[in-house]
């Protein structure tokens, strides 16, 4: 029997440009970046700037089931996830009401993590540390039972990892497949993609499916400064954000989420929504990173996935109009990742636009895949493909255009890839209708 098609009905986004897909679009199309100096504690964090996403109470209040959005009841992770999905289901409009469709609906969010505000983790850290007689610290067992006590309970329920999909799927009405999907950059396209799967076996009409991060939290961006991946203090915040440049120095602090409205080509006539595209195929790969956490040897895993997923599209490399990459501003794994777009695209990567949403809101995490396939769709809709911002410099191994102004383009077929430095690699095939 053949594959049924997976139609895309709606897209949701919220990023520091505000709310829904078109909001990041026209930004990126215009050059802008959000990357700005921190305006709070954070600041003294290296590298002290980043892209944060400001909410705005009476845009929040139009999106549906926008009640129970309450940014107190929710860490960073679950909130952005809420309002992505919110703009989704106002995007295909599929609010329907509690009935048997809802057993044929379901949710699948990708998160990095789900952390809190950091200085609770401070708290129950001074709370059970002691010193030791060569002037060091360690933990004093005795001391967790009474440092536990000053959380409430509420508070470890809301850390949960799977608090993002809980919150969504109440939000979505979904009582089908319903899970959470837990990586990096990669997660948001695996999370798609599986519920792709899901829909083609049969056990779902519609699927709610994307990505939500922050690493514009306290504590992720200690933990990247520890492991040296944080962009530089000294750089301008305009331009520390740098897909594929040489003069990059580091990840860039960024939050936002995207979310996808996958339905069958049954469900989607039922109700009499518009389409937007195809999902035509999508696939993933694992390429074992080097030792001590250092990227994979060759680019064979991002290779991998993008001919997978072309080929289970059925299309070919020479077929696509636009890439949107990940880009993440390291030089060594944007030195990898361009090198496999390099090898995808053959003699056509120097005229391919390569998209990255980094220099423009830093780096979203799960969020950055589902966000660059809304950001797809706008691209395929309007005919116009944002400029390559901070991109003149590029590094050897990249291959594609530089120009920093937005180009006409007649987009038929926009892959989203990732690749990562943990050796997971995800891709999409969106085609035109």
């Amino acid at each position: 029997m053949a594959a049924q098609k997976i139609l895309i009905t709606g897209a949701g986004a919220v990023t520091p440009f505000g709310l829904g897909a078109d909001a990041l679009y026209q930004g990126m199309l215009a050059g802008e970046t959000k990357v700005a100096p921190l305006e709070d504690a954070r600041v003294a964090l290296a590298p002290g700037y980043g892209a944060v996403v400001v909410e705005r109470n009476k845009a929040i209040r139009q999106l549906p089931n926008s009640r129970d959005m309450r940014p107190g009841t929710m860490t960073r992770y679950t909130f952005l996830s809420t309002l992505a999905l919110g703009t989704a289901i106002q995007d295909a409009g599929t609010p329907w009401e509690q009935d048997d469709k809802s057993l044929r609906r379901g949710y699948y969010i990708a998160s990095y993590t789900n952390s809190d505000k950091f200085d609770k983790y401070v708290r129950f850290a001074h709370a059970v540390s002691r010193r030791t007689a060569d002037g060091g610290s360690e933990i004093d067992d005795a001391q967790v039972g009474n440092a536990i006590r000053k959380f409430t309970s509420f508070e470890f329920l809301k850390l949960m990892n799977n608090m993002p999909t809980a919150h969504g799927g109440i939000q979505g009405k979904c009582q089908g497949p319903c899970n959470t999907f837990l990586g990096t950059a990669s997660a948001g396209l695996q999370a798609i993609g599986r519920a792709y799967e899901v829909m083609q076996d049969g056990l779902a009409d519609l699927m709610y499916a994307g990505g939500t991060g922050s690493s514009v939290h306290a504590q992720m961006m200690m933990v990247r400064a520890t492991r040296k991946l944080a962009s530089d203090k000294a750089a301008a915040p305009a331009t520390a954000g740098r897909p594929f440049d040489r003069d990059a120095t580091g990840i860039v602090p960024g939050e936002g989420a995207g979310v996808l409205v996958l339905e069958t080509e049954a469900s989607a006539a039922e109700r009499g929504a518009k389409p937007l595209a195809e999902l035509a195929g999508w696939a993933d790969w694992f390429a074992a990173p080097g030792a001590d956490r250092a990227i994979p040897a060759t680019a064979g895993g991002p290779v991998r996935a993008m001919r997978k997923a072309l080929k289970r599209a059925g299309v070919d490399a020479g077929e696509v109009d636009v890439v949107v990459a990940l880009g993440e501003g390291s030089t060594d794994i944007d030195g990898l990742e361009a090198a496999a777009l390099a090898e995808v695209l053959g003699p056509r990567a120097g005229d391919v636009p390569i998209v990255s949403l980094t220099a423009h809101i830093g780096s979203t995490e799960a969020g950055v895949g589902p966000l660059g396939a809304a950001l797809a769709l706008r691209i395929m809709a309007e005919g116009r493909v944002p400029g390559a911002l901070n991109r003149e410099n590029p590094i050897d191994a990249y291959a594609g255009p530089t120009d920093s102004g937005p180009r006409d383009v007649d987009a038929k077929v926009v892959l989203v890839s990732t690749t990562t430095r943990e050796g997971v690699n995800a891709a999409l095939v969106i085609k035109a209708l």
